[in-house]
């Protein structure tokens, strides 16, 4: 049995997302190439445009895929469990700062509990 990490699967995702954003840098200059022949008329051919265009959407699709379990990794170590978290010890830090002020306003020496 293999154990895959998910600072592996991270990394490994990380890798895959810079791949695909090469791919569509050069996807960029193909989309420019062609918009210029489109303009000067030299494209008989739109075949072409469309499969250049098909595979960008495939390549676009497949980033969005990537950012997006990268950003389900991301959340599942920040212990976050759907699209939303809570920090405990941020709001425990704030109810207390809360009562402080409380206590302060009110001249209370402490809390009862």
């Amino acid at each position: 049995m293999v154990l895959i990490t998910p600072e592996q699967e991270i990394a490994r995702l990380e890798g895959d997302l810079e791949d695909v954003r090469d791919i569509l840098g050069e996807f960029e200059e193909t989309l420019r190439d062609l918009r210029k022949r489109v303009r000067a008329g030299e494209v008989d051919n739109l075949k072409d445009a469309s499969k250049t265009l098909t595979e960008l959407r495939s390549w676009l699709r497949l980033a969005k895929e990537t950012e997006a379990q990268l950003a389900e990794y991301a959340r599942k170590e920040a212990g976050i469990v759907g699209s939303w978290g809570l920090d405990l010890d941020r709001a425990r830090s704030e109810v207390g700062c809360r009562l402080a002020r409380v206590r302060a306003c009110c001249g209370a020496r402490g809390v009862s509990g």
